[in-house]
């Protein structure tokens, strides 16, 4: 089975996993983005686009959450590892909405 992905999540220093195959996603031109709750009761919108390093564009609470699964952005479902695992395909978007001031 593969290893997840782990990326630092906050200024505390939490990690969050997601499936490592989605770095393969994102780097064969899919931008896609997530959202995870880490142990400081924060919601992180994480997005991969190829080429780069993952990062954390926005945190919040459940609301953050709520506005991203409002967009109208593709979702897609992982079911390569234990559990399935949520995502959505960006195309065209204005990530300006959920990016940390």
């Amino acid at each position: 089975m593969d290893q997840p992905s782990s990326l630092v999540a906050c200024q505390q220093g939490h990690t969050v996993e997601y499936p490592a195959a989605l770095d393969a996603v994102a780097n064969a031109g899919t931008d896609l983005a997530f959202c995870l709750a880490c142990d400081c009761q924060q919601v992180h919108m994480v997005v991969l686009f190829a080429g780069d390093t993952p990062r954390v564009v926005a945190s919040g609470d459940l609301d953050l959450y709520a506005r991203f699964e409002a967009t109208d952005w593709p979702e897609q479902v992982y079911t390569g590892g234990p559990a399935s695992f949520s995502y959505r395909e960006m195309g065209t978007l204005d990530l300006a909405l959920f990016m940390k001031e």
